[in-house]
């Protein structure tokens, strides 16, 4: 008998009722449980799976990825648990088909290509290292065994660039390096890079254990996207997307999707703790998103804590944050953008001395401060907390003055 603390059960009346669910989310690894059930994040379970129409059924395994509280349906979500089996695809797929003494279709039957190594949404931390340079964070836009997909807010090494790609498990945080190869650039509207391709090299003496982590960590984010909700951000709107569904729930994260663009917003306890969206952070970064008027959005409600990031750029209850946001919005519409190239880079010039004579405001002393650091036009914007047209005129003003410089960008 399992030492699992909490028994689940979940029944199954027609093969035809079994079929849709194995292909829709055992095959994945993973299952939601409706129910008022009381369990905490990460909790081990045992899932007995009762196949009525066969007379038989098996048990399962596994952790609690995600859980919904009852305020959740209210606003469209079904209360349960999400549960990542620990059972591997294929081994759960046998237990299954020696129960009911049948098999299930395979992939391509299913719709899914003979692709070998079918990509899966997944949204999770992973870290890029390039010899020479400093680490690049990001998040995953989807996973396979063959690659990955990974949106960066950094400058992105080249197509053909041998790295290591840190991915970390949604749930334990653990981490596992994979070598590979920038394969491709997925640009933005704007021509930007926001993510990068890359192919899998994996050292043939670990394949197995990589297959398996990559696996779990695919699982477990199908299991986390079962009981959240997704849909489209033009139906609501991003200010009432995040008041309808952040303020009845105790900690939750937003995953925003536009024209290749990742952005996240994590809210806790009526505060909205964590934006992104690219280089941009906090305020700006809702600024940007707020800018969206299309897109998808993904919502997990009750993330790990080590999921629910909080680097101490805004921690403001979540009315107040989108009100700033829409007072930088504002502002920036009394601010005519003078059109300056994004990707050109700023130097600071030698003429020490003028800069310690002029007069600075707090706005042209932080360009000069984050210019010294080596930045671009589109980078410092994502960075200051103004309106950008005001930010673009200061820009412009230290240039007439000499202290600064524009470089044609690569």
């Amino acid at each position: 008998m399992s030492h699992a603390y909490r028994v689940l059960r979940v029944s199954f009346e027609t093969r035809e009722e079994l079929d849709r669910e194995y292909a829709a989310n055992l095959v994945n690894g993973g299952l939601f449980i409706p129910g008022p059930h009381a369990l905490l994040y990460g909790e081990a379970v045992v899932v007995f799976v009762d196949l009525l129409f066969s007379a038989s059924a098996v048990e399962f395994e596994g952790r609690v990825v995600q859980s919904i509280p009852a305020e959740f349906e209210a606003n469209g979500g079904r209360i349960g648990v999400s549960v990542e089996l620990s059972s591997s695809p294929l081994k759960i797929r046998a237990c299954l088909e020696e129960a009911i003494s049948g098999r299930f279709e395979d992939e391509a039957s299913l719709g899914t290509g003979n692709r070998c190594a079918p990509r899966s949404v997944a949204h999770v931390r992973a870290r890029v290292s390039v010899p020479g340079a400093a680490e690049i964070e990001g998040r995953t836009r989807n996973l396979s065994l063959a690659g990955v997909l990974v949106a960066i807010g950094d400058e992105a090494p080249p197509v053909g660039q041998d790295v290591i790609v840190a991915i970390a498990h949604p749930v334990s945080g653990k981490e596992r390096s994979i070598s590979g190869t920038v394969a491709r650039h997925d640009l933005d509207r704007g021509g930007q890079i926001r993510a990068i391709g890359i192919q899998f090299s994996v050292d043939p003496g670990q394949k197995e254990e990589t297959i398996d982590y990559l696996s779990r960590v695919k699982a477990s984010e199908h299991a986390r996207r079962l009981g959240g909700i997704t849909g489209s951000i033009d139906t609501l709107g991003l200010n009432d997307l995040i008041l309808s569904f952040g303020q009845c729930i105790p900690r939750g994260q937003f995953t925003l999707m536009n024209a290749g663009e990742v952005g996240t917003i994590h809210v806790a306890d009526g505060l909205m703790v964590f934006a992104q969206v690219g280089a941009a952070r906090g305020v700006k970064a809702l600024v940007r998103l707020a800018e969206w008027e299309d897109g998808n959005f993904d919502l997990h409600p009750n993330p790990s804590e080590e999921d629910l990031e909080d680097d101490g750029s805004m921690s403001l209850p979540i009315e107040m944050a989108l009100i700033e946001a829409a007072r930088l919005i504002d502002e920036s519409r009394t601010h005519r953008a003078s059109g300056l190239p994004r990707d050109a880079g700023l130097c600071v010039t030698n003429r020490t001395e003028a800069r310690e004579d002029a007069d600075l405001s707090k706005i042209e002393t932080l360009i000069l401060d984050l210019a010294e650091a080596g930045t671009t036009v589109a980078r410092l914007l994502d960075m200051i907390q103004e309106p950008d047209g005001l930010i673009e005129r200061n820009i412009l003003a230290l240039v007439e003055q000499g202290i600064l410089q524009l470089e044609d960008g690569s």
